[in-house]
């Protein structure tokens, strides 16, 4: 089935760091990067909530956006998240990762301050008229970040910004993807990031996901949206169905380590996660081999 550029599977990275998560990891990054290409993903979305953002330095940002870009070598789009607590941050990662070839970037609101809707329109719009012309996906993930993105505030900030293309939408509402599409037409790109609702989201109109857990088992997503897209959809049912019994078996205390024990065990070992994080108990790890595909 063709899928548009911004459409289809984009892998949620998690990032690879040294084994005791103090470092980036170049070559990890790299190994990595095609494992997910070599199974199939349509994009690779780096550096957001599964790549651990919050507890990287803007440093190893810069440098771990690059290193992913030219691993991807075109193969597939990149969507590098540049969202930070503040708007001259955030502008920086963006001019960054269109300098270094990204096709897209993210803005998740800035979390831990309470901010209304004319901030947080303020903000975007600053990023996004900032490296005008280029791609940008706001990112709504509200029981993280405390500041909601409606589809009126989304609107406002389209309205003053034209490249902002389309939303990642990580919340559990069914009836906001409806809104969302309401609001900015068909044209706009709407994602979703709760593989709980895969499926329902696809049924919804959205036209892909940006999934955390193909960070670990993208194949799982791929044939899921592949099915839907051939309208198979008993089929892509039995995929939501496992897809859903692979979140239920793993430990949600330490997902991302869960993640990454994951991957080690499937040959593309990433490091571990960087604390305060958790890492995965042996009990959680043993328990994942039988997650495996």
């Amino acid at each position: 089935m063709s899928v548009a550029r911004f459409g289809g599977v984009f892998a949620a990275m998690v990032t690879p760091l040294t084994d005791d998560g103090a470092a980036l990891d170049t070559e990890r990054i790299r190994g990595y990067v095609d494992f997910l290409v070599d199974r199939g993903v349509n994009g690779l979305f780096a550096f957001g909530t599964t790549g651990e953002w919050p507890l990287l330095s803007e440093a190893e940002r810069l440098a771990g956006a690059g290193v992913v870009i030219e691993q991807a070598r075109g193969r597939v789009p990149v969507i590098v998240h540049a969202g930070a607590h503040s708007t001259a941050q955030a502008l920086r990662l963006a001019e960054h990762a269109r300098g270094a070839g990204a096709a897209a970037v993210s803005l998740i609101s800035p979390p831990f301050f309470r901010l209304d809707d004319s901030a947080l329109c303020d903000h975007f719009a600053a990023v996004a008229r900032g490296v005008g012309g280029f791609p940008v996906f706001l990112y709504d993930i509200p029981e993280a970040t405390n500041n909601d993105i409606s589809a009126e505030l989304l609107l406002r900030v389209a309205r003053r910004a034209d490249n902002v293309v389309g939303i990642k939408y990580s919340g559990d509402s069914l009836p906001r993807l409806r809104e969302y599409r309401r609001a900015m037409g068909s044209s706009f790109t709407l994602f979703s990031g709760n593989d709980s609702l895969a499926l329902p989201a696809l049924h919804e109109g959205a036209d892909g996901l940006v999934s955390g857990n193909a960070s670990a088992f993208p194949e799982l997503l791929v044939s899921l949206f592949t099915l839907f897209g051939e309208g198979r959809f008993a089929e892509a049912a039995g995929k939501q169905r496992e897809l859903d019994t692979f979140i239920a078996g793993r430990d949600a205390s330490c997902e991302l380590s869960c993640f990454k024990a994951l991957l080690a065990l499937r040959g593309a070992p990433v490091g571990e996660v960087r604390p305060p994080l958790k890492r995965a108990s042996e009990e959680s790890r043993a328990a994942l081999r039988g997650l495996l595909p």
